[in-house]
């Protein structure tokens, strides 16, 4: 089998491993010339069988596929979302229902297709100026908003506002400059702030078909400007009620989305009023160790959709109802506190060094700069933690706290 992966960052870096694993090759696509190096990091061309690099034309691309007998077109990463159902659609393969393409990238597409299906959905306003923004937020009663570019991904330019002031000032730094992808801030979401729990679902689909791969709570903290920073993820058992409410939510969203063939990672508010959407990516999370997840839950999202694009057969039978972790995990997203440059290892042998620590996954080395946590982007990377009981884990996850306060990632 032969499979083009458009943008092959991120987790679809680890995809391309697994596919290769299971007999499958690859041929690469790039939507852009450039993308930010900390993007892009880890991808390594000699694990394709061919990088065609940057093909912008539907056709050429498709073309050019064609003559090398690919079967099936995925998106690596979010960048590559529409250019990949785009590209499988002119080809005549399977992908996502081409007629709601944009609904799986823009913010305010999404809500609107997943409102109409019938879900709850947050109130939001796609706007052009920072005029405009205001306006939306003292539209909405003056409660507190979230402002975030309408294409973006990874926390990238999310603020939590609380009054129009704010919203102005965020609304003009995000239009002034591009976003994580190097593409312009034409518009943004001014969008209500949900309260309550908040969840991830990783799904994979086939022929409509959906199998859920994990469900985690996510917690986040405020970041020092009041972006939205990750803290940590802990993963939730099948047959949790709350879960399994989450679960019935994100089917119907990812179904209104027009997800029939491929991975999704959904974000989801459990509030006062039931399951709200965040957002969905049609495409594999990233900041994942697949490896750590097979080990502790049987199966990994990588993994399952290696699976469902190399045998939908035995993926339509894999018993996702039954999902377990064998031990009480915490994902902790490390937290930079201030700039500086990295002077030793002293950082990686203090996490190490603790008793539930099963594996730490960093971009840090000595002399080179650090920049402060203010959204994932910035995030220096992250420590698992696991154990029989819940109490150690948040022991050594308190510690990790305590030594960031003290500059852990700088000395």
């Amino acid at each position: 089998m032969r499979i083009a992966v458009v943008d092959g960052f991120s987790a679809g870096r680890l995809l391309v491993q697994e596919l290769a694993r299971l007999g499958a090759e690859c041929v690469h696509v790039k939507t852009k010339p450039d993308f930010r190096e900390s993007y892009t990091r880890g991808f390594a061309a000699d694990a394709y069988l061919k990088d065609l690099g940057h093909v912008a034309d539907i056709g050429k691309a498709a073309a050019a596929l064609g003559e090398l007998g690919v079967d099936r077109v995925i998106a690596g990463a979010e960048s590559g979302v529409v250019f990949a159902d785009t590209l499988a659609h002119h080809m005549g393969l399977p992908h996502n229902r081409i007629e709601t393409v944009r609904a799986r990238r823009d913010k305010a597409e999404m809500a609107r297709c997943v409102r109409e299906a019938g879900l709850d959905t947050p109130w939001g306003a796609r706007v052009t100026s920072a005029g405009a923004a205001v306006a939306g937020f003292v539209g909405n009663g003056h409660r507190t908003v979230v402002v975030k570019p309408l294409t973006s991904a990874a926390t990238d330019g999310v603020h939590v506002c609380r009054t129009a002031e704010e919203v102005r000032r965020y609304a003009e730094e995000i239009l002034a400059r591009n976003d994580c992808f190097g593409d312009p801030n034409d518009a943004i979401l001014v969008q209500e702030h949900l309260d309550g729990h908040e969840y991830i679902v990783n799904t994979v689909t086939v022929e409509g078909l959906h199998k859920v791969v994990d469900i985690w709570r996510c917690i986040k903290i405020s970041g020092p400007g009041g972006e939205p920073v990750y803290d940590y993820h802990e993963p939730v058992h099948r047959g949790d009620p709350q879960g399994e409410d989450v679960i019935r939510y994100t089917k119907r969203a990812i179904t209104a989305l027009g997800i029939v063939n491929g991975a999704a990672h959904t974000e989801v508010m459990l509030t006062a009023r039931g399951p709200v959407l965040i957002e969905t990516g049609a495409r594999l999370m990233g900041s994942t160790l697949p490896w750590l997840h097979a080990e502790y839950s049987g199966t990994s999202h990588v993994h399952l959709l290696a699976l469902a694009l190399t045998d939908p057969e035995v993926f339509a039978r894999f018993p996702d109802e039954e999902l377990r972790w064998s031990r009480e995990i915490r994902q902790v997203y490390l937290n930079n506190k201030r700039a500086g440059n990295c002077r030793s290892e002293r950082w990686r042998e203090s996490l190490t060094s603790l008793e539930t620590c099963v594996a730490v996954n960093a971009a840090i080395a000595p002399g080179e700069p650090v920049p402060q946590t203010v959204d994932l982007a910035t995030v220096p990377g992250y420590a698992y933690l696991a154990a029989e009981d819940i109490e150690p884990v948040v022991r050594d996850y308190e510690a990790i706290r305590a030594w960031e306060e003290t500059d852990l990632y700088l000395s």
